[in-house]
């Protein structure tokens, strides 16, 4: 099995620990991520059983669906976590701004409701306002008792994850416009393995050493 087949036993694994240590969220917000785990989880491996049986689906526009939906649950995890007032503007404007920049695209410029292109101008706006929310909830944390005992707080693993990931692959994802088939190449594939390593890693770290969360 190549690499990028084994993404989706990566994401099986981190929502099974996830549902293990549920308790320590359940009662949060952050129990919607669970959630988010097990449908990343389980459009995955539909897809892949979907290819082995050859039945032909536009997963393109799955993905592009997925995306949209993992960038707004984010967006709010965000909004809900930070109490700077200004901060929580920011991050609303940098949602709406998503919204309004999916709803154009999907509809109007690649018209991904009826094509099946990968759209990487959602993706990277997507992934730039996230990297940016996630910037001033760190800044945050640093001005609050939090920063004392950041590694048993499973915000930030989830941040460092997200951060690591969404950093990295942005230069990536713009290559595509430029560099096409790099996109097929062994490079690319060892690039977004071992992201998605990473960042896996981080949730499951957090999972496990995180200190129960409160209201």
């Amino acid at each position: 099995m190549k690499l990028f087949g084994l993404i989706k036993f990566l994401e099986l694994l981190t929502a099974i620990i996830g549902s293990i240590y549920y308790r320590k969220y359940s009662h949060t917000f952050l129990r919607y991520f669970l959630f988010l785990l097990w449908l990343v989880t389980g459009v995955e491996f539909t897809m892949w059983l979907l290819k082995i049986y050859e039945v032909s689906l536009k997963n393109h526009f799955v993905y592009n669906l997925l995306t949209s939906v993992q960038y707004i649950y984010f967006l709010l995890l965000y909004h809900r976590t930070v109490k700077s007032r200004r901060y929580k503007s920011w991050i609303l404007a940098f949602l709406i701004i998503f919204v309004i920049s999916v709803t154009v695209n999907f509809i109007w410029i690649e018209k991904l409701m009826t094509t099946s292109a990968f759209s990487s101008y959602t993706f990277t706006v997507g992934a730039v306002s996230l990297i940016a929310s996630i910037g001033l909830f760190l800044i945050e944390i640093l001005n609050t008792e939090k920063v004392l005992y950041f590694q048993k707080y499973l915000m930030f693993w989830i941040s460092a994850g997200l951060a690591f990931y969404y950093t990295a692959i942005i230069p990536y994802i713009i290559s595509l416009h430029f560099l096409p088939d790099f996109r097929n190449s062994d490079t690319w594939t060892f690039i977004i393995f071992t992201l998605n390593l990473v960042m896996y890693v981080c949730f499951s770290i957090g999972f496990i050493i995180s200190k129960k969360l409160s209201d």
